[in-house]
């Protein structure tokens, strides 16, 4: 579910306004005037900033946090705790648009504010570490993110069950960073407390929601697929209900079920929710957006499966390139790209670029995720295209032997 990953991590969890407990707007007019009141000007804006997102228009929410932040620039300030807040739900939305290493920014000015006001040990501290741990996660800094994971998580577990919406994200976000690293039961197991956790406030909340499309994609990975798509069915459900058809937090649902759905031979219905995700996204962030570049790649593979050529020509080179634009260093999701394109320069009979695709493709893996079962599957479409080609016999047996170390033969792809 290489598409699914990122955009589950952050497009299906609720932005945050929970940090601190905000002041009363009743004194601030409509236009959110500063002059007399700082304080209440940002929390007016924060506000009309998060009523935006709820609608999906993270462009104006993100505009108008930059407002709030300008707050602190100018005398007198407001408290420390409150900026911490601001920064935090700009980096949201930095994140929705797309916008990674500015959301990094954002998280990490955060994080120092609740430290200076807090205390390192203090769960507002933590939240920010799960928020700059989410952004280390895409960008491939899997070391640092592990670090803020392993520091977070007790925090907010000892704060329970007050932190039980923001561990329930938390705990969302380290399943599937485990899931990312092939790490099936651990995964499962903080699926399954994060779902307890969000359930424990309400089975009708966007929190809850995500936790469900998580648990469900730990089910995809181990091919219980009729686990899994019932939880999908109830988040698409809730989502629609609560957000609205056309909300981005739809999207890394509709990715997830296009794969079951791609998985059992059911095109159409795979292509009719991949494109509709597309779309949600596009509209939102650009289709040049890193976000919609993943969402197009789930697409292409189905058009890949479908014998789509022409379709997947349209959009496998662009994405490999987008995303040799975003990293600057190894990443798993370069290397998934890389590898869809290889197979689809296999179905269009240039081999000789698909077998220097597949290397470029292998080689990223070995550097970034070497457990990944996504590395597996690269492997065993190089290890047919080496056998339809009369390649060397030692070398197919050799990734066919490594890929069965990682997954099975029948492995989707991974989250």
């Amino acid at each position: 579910m290489d598409a699914a990953l990122l955009l589950t991590i952050r497009l299906l969890l609720a932005p945050a306004d929970t940090t601190i407990s905000l002041p009363p707007i009743a004194a601030v007019t409509d236009s959110c005037e500063a002059a007399k009141d700082p304080t209440a000007a940002a929390v007016c804006l924060n506000r009309r900033a998060l009523d935006r997102e709820q609608h999906g228009d993270y462009a104006s929410a993100s505009r108008t946090l930059e407002e709030a932040a300008q707050l602190w620039t100018r005398d007198p300030r407001p408290s420390t705790a409150l900026h911490a807040t601001i920064l935090s739900n700009l980096g949201d939305t930095y994140e929705q648009l797309g916008r990674w290493r500015e959301a990094r920014e954002s998280f990490m000015q955060s994080l120092a504010e609740n430290e200076s006001a807090f205390g390192r040990s203090d769960v507002h501290a933590a939240f920010s570490m799960v928020r700059v741990a989410t952004v280390e996660i895409v960008l491939g800094n899997p070391a640092r993110a592990d670090q803020l994971l392993n520091t977070a998580l007790p925090i907010e577990r000892r704060a329970m069950p007050g932190s039980a919406l923001e561990f329930s994200g938390a705990l969302t976000i380290a399943s599937m960073f485990e899931l990312q690293r092939g790490n099936i039961a651990e995964a499962a197991k903080l699926a399954q407390e994060g779902v307890a956790a969000a359930g424990s406030r309400s089975e009708d909340t966007v929190e809850y929601a995500a936790n469900l499309t998580n648990l469900a994609g730990v089910y995809i990975v181990e091919h219980d697929m009729a686990r899994a798509t019932p939880l999908l069915n109830r988040s698409v459900d809730i989502l629609e209900r609560r957000l609205g058809p056309e909300h981005p937090r739809l999207t890394p649902v509709l990715m997830d079920r296009a794969m079951i759905y791609q998985g059992e031979g059911k095109s159409a219905l795979a292509e009719a929710d991949a494109t509709r995700a597309v779309a949600i996204l596009a509209h939102e962030s650009g289709p040049d957006n890193i976000n919609t570049a993943w969402a197009r790649l789930r697409l292409a593979s189905i058009y890949l499966d479908e014998g789509k050529l022409s379709e997947a020509e349209g959009i496998l080179p662009g994405v490999v390139e987008r995303h040799r634009r975003f990293y600057d260093h190894p990443n798993w999701r370069l290397a998934a790209s890389v590898a869809e394109l290889a197979r689809l320069r296999t179905a269009q009979s240039r081999s000789g670029e698909a077998d220097s695709l597949y290397r470029e493709s292998l080689a990223i893996f070995e550097a970034a995720a070497p457990n990944n079962p996504e590395f597996a599957r690269a492997m065993r479409g190089y290890a047919d295209l080496l056998r339809a080609e009369g390649g060397p016999k030692r070398e197919i047996r050799k990734l066919m032997a490594k890929a069965r170390a990682i997954s099975s033969e029948t492995e989707p792809l991974s989250r």
